[in-house]
């Protein structure tokens, strides 16, 4: 991963980072914290524990349903029911005999892992980032916008981990509250370097009283600066009850830092009074009657138990007049809630260069029973007593099975027969006086196949409810039983397709907000140098010098994903490139462009998984002829060499362009003229229009062979032609009409012959 580190930026001239001098102390950093008093700190402490406790009662309120006992689900009951569904964790059971059937089938866990497997690839797709200019900013920026973002969030920051956890937490649970953020990881490489001093007082390199230059040991220190973003359990999320804007209104987050993470931000300014909840956390462990700190106790405090021990925090995003102007600012305080301690505040606009809170909450589904509407609906919720149900109906199936084999039997108290060491067992015999009158074996029998069809029945109900189903895959129900035609597969998927067209596009549109946050954060955090670092696959850098700076990432963009129609499937997907690469082609704006035509042609090769250069070799030639009226013009000054057929031109408009050249009135007269050059450029100009149709064949096949060996409509000869060459609807093609010499070639091309120049050659003398 990209990275700065103090040594390569001296080589190259920049300004280094702040190094240790020993034995002096390294002044700290300037701090960006609000300042406030003491009596505002306790004043913020107050308004995010009152937030945090109200939150928590506005949630309980919520109907979560019904538990097995009739009680009411809370929170926390609610929420831990949905995750033991999705591990199959199982309550012990007893009933109806010790060591009964009691086992998941994981019906949950399969819809969520195919529902999520769809969403990811269609929401997350980092070929279909854009971004819009804003007001102030022009379209070319916002070029130069995309292309860096496609970097930094893709390789640099790598989210691609990020969003598939995002996606699933948003599926499974209905909803997400995520927070994007700015990191720096310093990574010391172990080496040690000699450091020249400055004189503080002229700015000139200090020297010894013997004009030696002065130096200190410093280490190398390689810094790691990325944007990161983190989405939160849900029972860490706490928003005031009726809460609509997160932009606007009170949002608490839970999270935990390490002891040593708090003393490490304090020494750079990001947190405060970390000494005194030090100091607190020792007074937990010593005993009562113990006044003051002993030098123990302070290297207590030093230890690794103590500094790798979790400090659980509250941070809350809210309106507070920090700097006493009169007006509320955003901020975001940082408060210890177990202690009661407040241990820092930013402003917002400190966190981002618009100001806005990098923070984004995303729904799956909505509910309809929650006024507040700051809760979703998830998967597991849907699919949750219908799967428990498929899971009980297969543990009395299992169980039927063993009383089937293992069946129960009353027998005379008074006989001989031993019933505790009794074991039924094949081919094996148990000697009993009167069998028929001592053992009794009632008749149970237990059809199964009733079970087997509940559970089908079951399934289907979930199918229905989720429309995730093997269809969702593209082939026929493998649960069911049912078989249909591909029409009717096809019409199922695109059904199950527009059932999760809502989830997706609110996925979109989150992910969406979630990677302009990380412009936002980079704008304001840019570091020194980027365009070096910005490489593109052939190791060279993607932006000129100066261009990745503060002032030339600068602006309003807006961030937008555009929709896989498809969903991720792909069938849908290569059935969707074929129809465009159909329609496109007969667009007069993309059917004359070789360089659109190749990228179309390339787009759907890559559909299929193929290489579109194996098939297609390398993008068209920028300096070779392309327009048919340009190459008929160096035709007739015999300049041969720079006309050549390309595999995305427009092959048909370059037939008929070269056969009305051949027909023209110019050509027949230079055959009195200049025989031979006309004998030349007929003959050129026959096995250039044969190039043409070869090509053009050799595409039809290649679409045809790739596209699962479906021929396209109308034969080989692509829609509305026949192999034969004859239109769609019965009437001859123009190639079958041509007069003259030309006409002669063609009907000799189909014979197996091109024409021969030296019938123009001789008819013309």
């Amino acid at each position: 991963m990209p990275s700065r580190d103090v040594k390569d930026e001296m080589q190259a001239g920049d300004m280094p980072l702040p190094t240790p001098q020993a034995p002096q102390a390294e002044t700290p950093p300037p701090s960006i914290q609000i300042q406030v008093t003491e009596e505002m700190e306790k004043q913020l402490v107050d308004i995010v524990l009152e937030d945090w406790r109200a939150s928590k009662q506005a949630r309980e309120k919520l109907d979560f349903g019904i538990d097995a006992k009739g009680g009411k689900y809370s929170f926390d009951s609610w929420l831990k029911g949905l995750r033991d569904l999705y591990k199959s964790y199982r309550e012990p059971k007893t009933t109806p005999w010790k060591y009964c059937s009691n086992r998941s089938l994981r019906i949950a866990t399969a819809i969520l892992d195919m529902i999520h497997s769809r969403l990811y690839p269609a929401v997350v797709n980092e070929e279909l980032l854009r971004w819009r200019p804003g007001e102030t900013t022009d379209q070319p920026k916002a070029e130069r916008i995309t292309k860096l973002m496609h970097w930094w969030i893709w390789i640099h920051s790598r989210m691609r981990t990020f969003f598939d956890n995002w996606v699933k937490q948003v599926s499974a649970y209905g909803d997400a509250v995520s927070e994007s953020f700015w990191k720096v990881t310093p990574i010391d490489k172990g080496e040690v370097f000699e450091e020249p001093i400055t004189d503080p007082l002229t700015g000139q390199p200090a020297t010894n009283p013997d004009g030696t230059p002065q130096t200190r040991k410093s280490r190398l220190i390689s810094l790691i600066e990325k944007t990161d973003s983190k989405v939160y359990q849900k029972e860490d999320v706490f928003l005031q009850e009726g809460s609509r804007d997160l932009q606007a209104e009170p949002v608490i987050l839970r999270d935990n830092f390490k002891y040593r993470e708090l003393e490490q931000g304090e020494a750079e300014g990001k947190f405060v009074n970390v000494a005194a909840l030090l100091r607190e956390k020792i007074e937990w462990d010593k005993p009562a009657e113990t006044g003051q700190m002993t030098p123990e106790e302070v290297e207590k405090v030093k230890s690794i138990k103590i500094r790798n021990k979790d400090v659980e925090v509250l941070k809350a995003y809210l309106k507070f007049d920090a700097d006493g102007d009169g007006f509320d600012e955003d901020i975001r305080v940082i408060v210890a809630a177990e202690h009661d301690l407040y241990l820092g505040g930013i402003a917002v606009r400190d966190l981002t260069k618009s100001g806005q809170r990098p923070i984004n909450f995303t729904k799956f589904d909505s509910r309809i029973d929650c006024p507040a509407e700051n809760f979703g609906e998830g998967v597991l919720e849907k699919v949750k007593e219908l799967a428990e149900e498929i899971d009980a109906i297969f543990n009395q199936m299992t169980d039927s099975n063993t009383i089937s084999i293992l069946r129960p039997f009353f027998y005379d108290a008074g006989g001989d027969i031993d019933a505790p060491v009794l074991k039924l067992a094949p081919n094996k015999g148990t000697p009993v006086s009167d069998p028929t009158r001592n053992v009794f074996f009632p008749d149970i029998s237990i059809k199964t196949d009733q079970l087997i069809l509940a559970i089908r029945l079951v399934l289907e109900f979930i199918e229905r409810l989720t429309a995730a189903s093997s269809y969702v895959l593209g082939k026929e129900s493998e649960i069911v039983g049912g078989s249909g035609t591909a029409t009717r597969t096809q019409a199922i998927v695109q059904a199950a397709e527009q059932r999760f067209a809502m989830p997706a596009e609110r996925l979109r549109e989150g992910a969406s907000r979630i990677i302009q946050q990380h412009l936002d954060i980079l704008q304001l955090n840019i570091p020194p140098g980027l365009e070096n670092r910005v490489l593109g696959e052939d190791g060279m850098p993607l932006f000129e010098s100066n261009e990745l700076t503060a002032e030339g990432i600068s602006g309003e963009f807006d961030a937008y994903i555009l929709m896989d129609p498809s969903m991720g499937s792909k069938q849908t997907e290569r059935e969707l490139s074929s129809m465009l690469y159909s329609v496109l082609l007969q667009n007069i704006i993309v059917g004359t462009d070789p360089a659109k035509i190749y990228k179309i042609t390339a787009d759907f090769l890559k559909s299929y998984g193929k290489d579109p250069e194996e098939y297609l070799g390398p993008a068209p030639d920028e300096d070779m002829i392309d327009k048919p009226e340009d190459e008929n013009t160096l035709i007739v000054q015999g300049d041969f060499s720079r006309v050549r057929a390309q595999i995305t031109e427009n092959h048909m408009l370059h037939i008929m362009k070269h056969m009305e050249l051949l027909q023209s009135p110019s050509i027949q007269a230079m055959g009195l003229t200049a025989p031979n050059l006309a004998t030349q450029i007929v003959q050129f100009t026959q096995q250039h229009i044969q190039e043409h149709q070869q090509q053009m064949q050799a595409m039809v096949s290649l679409i045809s062979k790739v596209g699962a060996g479906k021929p396209q409509q109308g034969g080989k000869g692509g829609k509305g032609q026949s192999d034969t060459g004859s239109q769609g609807d019965g009437r001859p093609s123009r190639m079958e009409t041509v007069p003259g010499p030309l006409g002669e070639a063609m009907d000799s091309k189909r014979s197996g012959q091109i024409g021969s120049s030296s019938q123009f050659s001789g008819g013309a003398a």
